[in-house]
């Protein structure tokens, strides 16, 4: 199956070599247009025979007007040579554990575009480890921006019709998608702070007068302030992603997953939680989410009796230094005999009130303090 890559390429250095991990086993061809590379990107893209680099000037004062205008036409020179035609940055892995095996099947069903499922993936630093990135860096933020059109049937389609970033497309000729979307794209950017600041650095000089006119690229120039802030709200939302995983880590939920576990668990105290956070409640923002997202991070208690500091701590050994400890707790500490903080021990107060298999200790004490605080009776 011949397959080729179109790229473009400005200071790669750093990505390269994990960019040729990922996709030398799948890639026949690679079509590499570079901006103006000043580093060590075309030496690192140089000795192998499927790889061809073309120099590319910005044209009518717009990189963006540029690189689109690349990745809807240099595609056509591989019309007759290509059965898929794959479209994304360096930084772009897309993901499947056997993309040839479903290239083949989307060609029996007739499909002829298929549209990735992004995720905005996070580490704190930039990796040493020379494994493709999917092999160790697992977690990211669900991101739609990146569910881009990036593989498509050159035979099939006239005109793939991509908007600035690729963001979007309108192909015409023979279009018929996926079902369900099967491939992943793994978008790795934010590989720590520094690098994040690096690129957008980088890209900023790239940015002509119709650019900055028409705003395209403006995230490149943020300061350092705001893209630690971007950076946080992209860790506080990341989870690991669906079919990564560490050898030996436990499955996690995706984020909407993880909020409706917790609702239903009856453990996170909503109108607690905004009466000691009244910056949460003044913003307006749904307290579960905000715990889930940032709250525990910060030592936010989701109720009276769990401490998520003291929790980490404790069971450091046993639980994910990313992961929810309330969470954690649900899934699997309760059951445990984890105590959710130094002055509760579950299987003590279960003795206690001998509550049967099933009943939570903790959510039987807050649904009793509840009533207790209303006049009620416990709901659980």
């Amino acid at each position: 199956m011949q397959i080729h890559l179109y790229c473009m390429c400005l200071n790669e250095e750093k990505i390269i070599p994990y960019f040729l991990a990922h996709y030398r086993d799948l890639i026949t061809k690679f079509y590499v247009f570079d901006n103006g590379s000043t580093d060590r990107s075309l030496d690192l893209l140089a000795g192998d025979e499927r790889i061809s680099v073309a120099q590319v000037a910005t044209q009518a004062d717009s990189f963006a007007d540029t690189y689109t205008s690349l990745m809807n036409n240099a595609w056509k020179g591989s019309r007759e040579s290509a059965d898929w035609i794959v479209t994304a940055e360096m930084d772009e892995h897309l993901h499947h554990p056997d993309l040839p095996a479903y290239l083949g099947h989307c060609r029996r069903e007739g499909v002829t575009v298929l549209t990735t499922v992004g995720y905005n993936m996070i580490a704190e630093r930039f990796p040493t480890d020379p494994r493709p990135l999917w092999q160790q860096i697992v977690r990211g933020a669900r991101a739609t921006a990146y569910d881009k059109p990036a593989i498509f049937d050159p035979q099939a389609i006239d005109e793939i019709n991509y908007g600035h970033g690729r963001h979007g497309a309108s192909p015409s000729g023979r279009v018929a998608y996926e079902a369900r979307r099967q491939v992943k794209l793994l978008h790795y950017k934010s590989l720590g702070l520094d690098h994040v600041c690096e690129r957008n650095d980088i890209l900023a000089q790239g940015l002509r007068k119709v650019d900055l006119a028409e705003r395209h690229g403006e995230h490149y120039l943020r300061n350092r302030a705001e893209t630690r802030a971007d950076f946080e709200t992209i860790r506080a939302h990341a989870r690991r992603v669906p079919g990564l995983r560490l050898d030996g880590a436990p499955p996690e939920p995706i984020l909407e997953d993880e909020l409706d576990l917790l609702s239903r668990s009856g453990l996170f105290d909503a109108a607690d939680y905004l009466a000691r956070n009244p910056d949460v409640a003044a913003a307006g923002i749904a307290p579960l989410m905000h715990f889930c997202t940032f709250g525990w991070r910060e030592d936010r208690s989701p109720n009276r009796h769990f401490s998520p500091s003291w929790y980490r701590r404790t069971y450091r050994d046993s639980v994910a230094e990313d992961m929810n400890p309330l969470l954690d707790y649900v899934l699997t500490g309760e059951r445990l005999g984890r105590f959710p903080a130094p002055h509760f021990d579950p299987e003590l107060y279960r003795a206690a009130e001998g509550l049967p298999v099933g009943v939570s200790p903790l959510g039987h004490l807050l649904a009793t303090e509840r009533a207790a605080r209303s006049g009620g009776e416990p709901s659980a």
